[in-house]
């Protein structure tokens, strides 16, 4: 009988590709349209690599850069991961246990594959990263969120996690620094967390895509505190910096690293390769800190242009200051009520791109998540300028 699968109606179109094709539609109106949406880099990746590989692919006239590669990933990338983790996170994972994958979303669906079985529980953070949802719905699990609070800075309250899990409990997701809103879990709460689910048997998600990217305080691994009960998911995209290759890498216990690497196998066979000698290459080069210093110094100054200019125009806004990633979570409630149609309004009418709270969150429906990284500061200042136009001319209208 011809039909579709149920599952299939679990998974939807990720709303920063729609406020994309709008944005894109927009500019081919020669509209001007400031994008503080994007959560991908604004800084290409260093001019050494990528002179590096353009002579490999000019030169080098074998089929190494154009091929099929272990499922798996390159044992030269795998190598220089765990090298990677060990310079940074004084963590010892050895290459056996990295599988490289085509980017951070692949990653997510594979981990979800592998553990979920249908009525598992998985505990979301609200608000936290809008990808996890509907992949762990499509596979047949279930969502319990545990609220945070903006005046407690968005910590985990472990009592209440507490009584969140259950018997039924299979995972937790901690994106740290998170997105949407640039918060980084303290080692007191990652410890907490750790002792629990190993007391409890749950398995930890732990997204770090942007591990490398802090401003202020340090990046926790997980990893560290209950190896055995960790799956670590981290991506390229936004260190070195290259969304479009798709690349990224998953690292845990052994027991799950051979499930995992059959079910990225299953879906992309193996990892584009061209990405895999980048990243390689990048990783063990002196580039690779010098760079990295670069884009943070850069960020940072971005990040402060921002909140400087959301004090000076809505001061009745409410937010913490991201000590990581890429992102300002902006809470509107003082001004207007839907996040979803404010923030269709601020692109049609004021030339602004934001994602809506709603999609983070079910408590913060008047939220924005604002990117700092893809526009000049002068453009950062001049959107936030537009928003708070939008926010006042609209207040009580929403």
């Amino acid at each position: 009988m011809r039909g579709f699968s149920q599952s299939i109606t679990f998974l939807r179109e990720s709303p920063t590709r729609r406020i994309d094709a709008i944005r894109e539609r927009l500019k081919r109106e020669r509209r001007d349209i400031i994008n503080l949406s994007a959560g991908q880099p604004g800084l290409p990746p260093p001019i050494e690599i990528r002179s590096l590989l353009a002579k490999q692919l000019v030169e080098d006239n074998s089929m190494e850069l154009y091929g099929y590669t272990p499922s798996q990933g390159i044992i030269e990338l795998r190598e220089a991961v765990s090298e990677d983790l060990r310079r940074l996170g004084s963590i010892d994972v050895s290459p056996d246990n990295v599988v490289i994958i085509a980017g951070g979303q692949e990653g997510m669906f594979a981990t979800f594959m592998m553990i979920l079985n249908p009525g598992d529980e998985v505990v979301l953070l609200d608000p936290t990263y809008f990808g996890y949802k509907p992949i762990i719905e499509y596979f047949g699990g279930r969502v319990k969120r545990i609220g945070l609070s903006i005046d407690d800075e968005f910590k985990i309250d472990i009592e209440k996690l507490k009584e969140l899990v259950t018997n039924k409990t299979k995972a937790l997701v901690i994106v740290s620094p998170d997105n949407p809103t640039g918060n980084i879990i303290d080692k007191n709460t990652a410890k907490a967390i750790a002792d629990l689910a190993m007391d409890r048997d749950f398995w930890i998600v732990s997204d770090e895509a942007y591990r490398t990217l802090i401003y202020e305080g340090e990046h926790v691994y997980m990893y560290k505190y209950a190896p055995d009960h960790v799956i670590s998911i981290n991506t390229f995209s936004k260190d070195p910096g290259i969304p479009g290759w798709r690349l990224g890498f998953i690292y845990g216990p052994s027991d799950a690293i051979p499930k995992l690497k059959l079910a990225a196998e299953e879906m992309t066979y193996c990892p584009p390769v061209i990405a895999q000698k980048f990243v390689a290459a990048y990783l063990r080069s002196e580039a690779r800190m010098k760079h990295l210093k670069y884009i943070i110094e850069e960020y940072r100054s971005r990040r402060d242009a921002g909140v400087g200019a959301l004090r000076e125009y809505l001061p009745e806004s409410r937010f913490i200051v991201p000590k990581g990633s890429m992102f300002i979570f902006v809470d509107l409630s003082r001004y207007i009520r839907d996040s979803e149609k404010f923030a269709e309004l601020l692109l049609e009418k004021y030339g602004v791109t934001v994602i809506p709270g709603t999609y983070f969150s079910d408590i913060y429906r008047s939220a924005i998540r604002i990117s700092f990284v893809v526009e000049s500061i002068e453009r950062i200042r001049m959107g936030i300028e537009r928003i708070s136009k939008a926010a006042n001319e609209l207040r009580g209208l929403l």
